[in-house]
């Protein structure tokens, strides 16, 4: 936890979060997860609980603007919600960084959304999440 905590000091404070909300037990996993290993992170997301289409998206674009990097937790059946897809798209037109965590083993599908920009999802492990939010932020200054 030590190594998480302090490789922390040096990246981005606010992740945007993107999943199914058919995941939402796991995602709450994972929050607490993070919390637990690293509070400097600030994990944010819009949950909708409304059509994708009117107020949503504007949002959730505020909220990825105002985040430095995406987190696209991959479930099961991620790779078919439209919302997910929406948000990875829009955070790489924002050039924000993209991450994506498998919640699960044996995910046989990812959104295309992730395809699309080149990302790859990586294994649920905490230290390597922030190891890799922390080499990117090294890499961007």
């Amino acid at each position: 936890m030590e190594y998480v905590n302090q490789a922390a000091k040096n990246m981005p404070s606010n992740i945007f979060l993107s999943f199914a909300m058919e995941h939402k037990n796991l995602v709450d996993r994972f929050r607490r997860q993070v919390k637990d290993s690293c509070s400097a992170l600030n994990l944010r997301d819009y949950s909708i609980k409304e059509p994708v289409e009117g107020a949503w998206k504007a949002h959730a674009e505020q909220r990825i603007r105002a985040s430095a990097a995406t987190i696209c937790l991959v479930g099961d059946c991620t790779w078919q919600s439209e919302p997910v897809n929406w948000e990875v798209r829009k955070s790489a037109e924002l050039h924000k960084r993209v991450l994506a965590v498998y919640l699960q083993s044996e995910i046989k599908k990812v959104p295309a959304a992730l395809s699309e920009i080149g990302v790859r999802p990586m294994p649920w492990n905490i230290n390597a999440i922030v190891g890799e939010l922390n080499g990117a932020e090294q890499r961007a200054t």
